[in-house]
């Protein structure tokens, strides 16, 4: 069972079919994950602390969240359903297109710098 796995799901408001899918797992391997002793290989425990926005060491358990604390405050930011599907479209793309992407946005940004 990954320990935190369920609690930083629920944190992110996050259903275990919508995991599930950002990951590219079905609904019923992360209720496995979640509720039995089967293990994701290492790719997926990656990818699920990549999209909680947490460690691989968190999400199994062997730092506690609070232990993690200790972390600067942009660390502990925890990410909306909206601004990880954000991040993994950002991914997707082409640095070049990333780059015209933060442009935009900065141009857009009412307080830059914030």
């Amino acid at each position: 069972m990954v320990k935190n796995l369920k609690k930083l799901r629920e944190e992110h408001g996050l259903s275990q079919q919508r995991l599930a899918e950002l990951v590219g797992l079905t609904q019923q391997a992360l209720f496995k994950y979640e509720k039995t002793s089967v293990e994701p290989d290492i790719k997926t425990l990656i990818a699920l602390a990549d999209i909680l926005h947490t460690s691989v060491d968190i999400l199994i358990g062997h730092e506690s969240p609070e232990t993690a604390e200790s972390g600067t405050a942009e660390s502990r930011i925890m990410l909306t359903g909206e601004e990880l599907r954000c991040i993994k479209q950002l991914r997707r793309l082409t640095p070049q297109v990333r780059e015209n992407l933060l442009r935009l946005t900065e141009s857009l940004d009412p307080k830059p710098g914030l």
